[in-house]
């Protein structure tokens, strides 16, 4: 069984970068248990974004993207891996 990794980019309005996190867990062995994690992970670094003053009232764009390993492997150009 394949385990799903779920990545996500956050973008705040102005900002020159983006924040990115990448979550893998045993229990995402299939996209929609990855998938329905989204709204939670998401809503918390929203909280987050909002505990920053500088960064009050600017709008967060979410991508969000959960990948089996090949799948991974494929958006990333990874060839090979370690693990």
């Amino acid at each position: 069984m394949d385990v799903f990794t779920m990545v996500i980019m956050a973008c705040v309005s102005g900002e020159p970068h983006c924040t990115t996190s990448r979550i893998s867990e045993m229990g995402f062995t299939t996209a929609q248990a990855c998938e329905t994690r989204i709204d939670a992970i998401t809503h918390t670094m929203t909280k987050e974004f909002a505990r920053r003053p500088e960064l009050k009232g600017r709008q967060v764009t979410y991508d969000v993207s959960c990948m089996d390993r090949a799948q991974l492997a494929q958006k990333f150009g990874i060839t090979s891996s370690d693990t």
